[in-house]
């Protein structure tokens, strides 16, 4: 998708208004932090990923879940090797 923005100053900053149809494509939010790389092509722009706790992760896993078919079978495996 393809569109123009302009820059502009807002007080003592710069800012870059970027067309509604960008934002929606993009699924990003008024308001939301972006992080910003410059790159030999232009200017990337990609979502602020927030880094989630082990407690926070755990959290979202379901204990009662079953071990996929591979893991099963890995762990029904016999050592090989030195790996006693």
């Amino acid at each position: 998708m393809d569109a123009e923005a302009t820059i502009r100053r807002q007080g003592n900053s710069i800012g870059l208004a970027l067309p509604p149809s960008i934002l929606r494509h993009m699924g990003f939010a008024v308001g939301q932090t972006v992080s910003l790389q410059a790159t030999p092509d232009g200017l990337l722009i990609k979502a602020k990923r927030t880094r989630l706790t082990a407690a926070e992760l755990n959290a979202q896993c379901d204990p009662k879940a079953p071990m996929p078919d591979d893991l099963q079978a890995w762990e029904k495996m016999r050592p090989v090797g030195s790996e006693r």
